[in-house]
């Protein structure tokens, strides 16, 4: 909600910042892993929006920075691609935080507190339980292959063996979504009867006031941007402060 409510790209920088603190300072996720998340996935679509919004924005009026041919570097293109870019970072870095640093019984018990249902909740919880279970499996394979004679340090190796290691993974997905699904059928979870917590979390008074408190503020400061109360400077509005 703060992320696309509020318009100003302080915003998702900010959030993206954060994500990057949290990163750093917890026990539970390795910085490096995140970031490599983050640049693998946010990399690529900070080339795009450079190139399509940076270099051929289509508006006639724009304030051109620098031209070359057809290609010619606008604010408002950059100001367009700023955006866009920050937003889809922050997405990114805000799930491979929650990703990395939670876990499938946590992450029920939360959903099953907020009356989710609860085929959403198993869903969910199994997704992320099955994360370390592929990896697992593909360090395997990979292991496997290097003691046949196969020379897995080289990244061409290892890119010529993904559609064989894509197979394995998406059938043994299969076979144990079905095989979790037939045991939690056989012990009721098809009932309408609430489930009983996986683990017992107990949150501190901290953590209740703040997980109460987030959904508020956070609606709060997007009304307050909406009505022009917090009024936060945009892309445009920004670059020109830094030509300035």
């Amino acid at each position: 909600m703060l992320i696309y409510g509020i318009g100003s790209p302080l915003v998702p920088a900010a959030i993206l910042l954060c994500a990057a603190v949290a990163a750093a300072r917890s026990r539970r996720i390795q910085f490096n892993r995140w970031l490599m998340t983050l640049i693998a996935l946010a990399g690529p679509m900070l080339v795009m929006v450079g190139i399509i919004q940076g270099l051929f924005y289509p508006g006639r009026d724009a304030e051109i920075l620098w031209q070359a041919g057809p290609a010619a570097v606008t604010v408002e293109g950059l100001s367009v691609a700023l955006q866009l870019w920050l937003r889809v970072a922050a997405m990114i870095a805000v799930c491979a935080l929650f990703a990395f640093g939670s876990d499938a019984a946590r992450m029920f018990d939360g959903l099953i507190r907020l009356h989710a249902p609860v085929s959403l909740a198993y869903v969910c919880a199994a997704a992320m339980s099955l994360v370390p279970v592929l990896q697992n499996q593909t360090r395997q394979t990979v292991d496997a292959r290097a003691a046949r004679g196969w020379n897995t340090s080289r990244w061409r190796t290892r890119v010529a063996l993904t559609p064989r290691i894509a197979a394995g993974l998406v059938t043994s997905s299969l076979i144990q979504f079905d095989q979790r699904h037939q045991t939690l059928i056989q012990r009721g979870f098809d009932t309408r009867r609430r489930p009983s917590p996986l683990q017992d979390h107990n949150d501190g008074p901290g953590q209740r006031t703040l997980r109460r408190a987030a959904p508020l503020c956070v609606l709060a400061l997007v009304v307050a941007s909406l009505s022009g109360v917090l009024a936060l400077p945009t892309a445009s509005e920004l670059l020109g402060w830094l030509r300035g």
